[in-house]
């Protein structure tokens, strides 16, 4: 069997999910013959320019204020691109995968990864084979806006492989540091495309936070300039090092795909994250890490999966700039409320986590 996996490098969420697909199908079926193709790298002239203005339409549109909502517009305005710019030869393949829903527009019959609790316009796509998406709440709102059922597949939430297979231990050893109130594990996550709103919050939030006695690691993706230039924002207390036995670590790396792997490696002892509403929130409603929530809303996709977190109990809004100068006070308010350890036991248990590797099976033995 022969699989094309194509890809376009623009943000975190949607290459991961494809990337884990690839693992689990790799892990299972190895002699599956895979081939991948990058827009980014791969297309030229014309296609490769389209490629590049989409990605700097995802910075921008991270800037909050005017360019956020003129970035939302246009994305929701992309349903009517007729234009492929992806020349990818599409023949010889028993299934086509994408990652991003202007490649699943562009080249129709494929498999789009939606793989995303919230469905925005840009992802409502009635020319593809399949859409798979991880939940019945998300399949749902696709059918109320007109796709056909047997258009869609639920696979569960696509988190990547090395998590799921420590997620019970992780959530139990989460659990029991909650329960006795322990010093906490606290994540900050940089989203990929350095929103400024976001990052002022950050910042203010490890200032906040260094007044207590809890341990902080700062994810900062995967774009060595910027996460350098946040390093030396930053108190000169904290320290990149992992080994340092300073309160306060940062996480980067010189790829998507390296920077994710540090990430996945430390996850699991995080007692809480903070971030904004996207991929992350797979994490908060799977593997039982509750979410502080970063506003404002950028995105399509961040205030519906907020609002299922908040139904789901799972998450807790950090609004304003206040909220994050005192986040101190609201993490101790969580600790000793219960309301921390509530948010974990929400996360877990309640929605199939093994999304990837049910994917693999599906494109590999067809659909029972």
């Amino acid at each position: 069997m022969r699989i094309l996996a194509v890809n376009v490098e623009i943000g975190y969420g949607h290459p991961n999910y494809l990337d884990y697909v690839i693992e689990s199908l790799q892990e299972t079926y190895q002699h599956m013959e895979i081939y991948k193709w990058d827009v980014l790298k791969e297309e030229k002239l014309r296609n490769r320019l389209f490629w590049e203005i989409s990605k700097k339409f995802y910075y921008w549109g991270s800037y909050g204020g005017i360019m956020t909502k003129l970035y939302n517009h246009l994305r929701n305005k992309s349903n009517v691109m007729k234009r492929s710019f992806c020349s990818v030869n599409m023949r010889g393949y028993d299934h086509i995968i994408v990652s991003h829903p202007l490649l699943a527009r562009m080249l129709k019959r494929v498999w789009y990864l939606h793989s995303e609790i919230a469905t925005p316009k840009e992802s409502i796509l009635f020319d593809v084979e399949k859409i798979v998406v991880p939940i019945d709440y998300t399949a749902n709102k696709m059918i109320e806006q007109g796709i056909a059922r047997e258009r869609i597949f639920i696979s569960g939430l696509l988190i990547a492989p090395e998590l799921i297979h420590s997620a019970k231990s992780d959530y139990e050893q989460r659990l029991l540091r909650i329960k006795k109130k322990q010093i906490l594990t606290i994540g900050l996550m940089v989203s990929g495309a350095y929103p400024k709103p976001h990052i002022r919050k950050i910042l203010s939030a490890i200032q906040s936070l260094q007044k207590t006695t809890h341990r902080l690691i700062v994810f900062l993706g995967a774009n060595l300039q910027k996460a350098n230039k946040l390093i030396r924002e930053l108190s000169n207390n904290c320290s990149r090092d992992t080994s340092s036995s300073s309160t306060c670590i940062f996480i980067s790396g010189r790829s998507r795909q390296s920077y994710q792997k540090r990430v996945n490696r430390l996850l699991p002892m995080l007692d809480l994250l903070v971030g904004a509403s996207h991929e992350y929130t797979n994490w908060a409603i799977g593997l039982g890490l509750p979410l502080l929530t970063l506003f404002p809303m950028i995105g399509g996709y961040a205030l519906e999966n907020f609002n299922f977190m908040q139904k789901q109990g799972v998450s807790y809004p950090i609004r304003t700039d206040d909220d994050a100068k005192n986040l101190d006070e609201i993490v101790h308010h969580l600790l000793s409320s219960g309301m921390l350890l509530s948010m974990v036991e929400h996360g877990f248990n309640r929605f199939d986590i093994n999304g990837a590797m049910k994917i693999a099976h599906w494109l590999v033995k067809g659909i029972s």
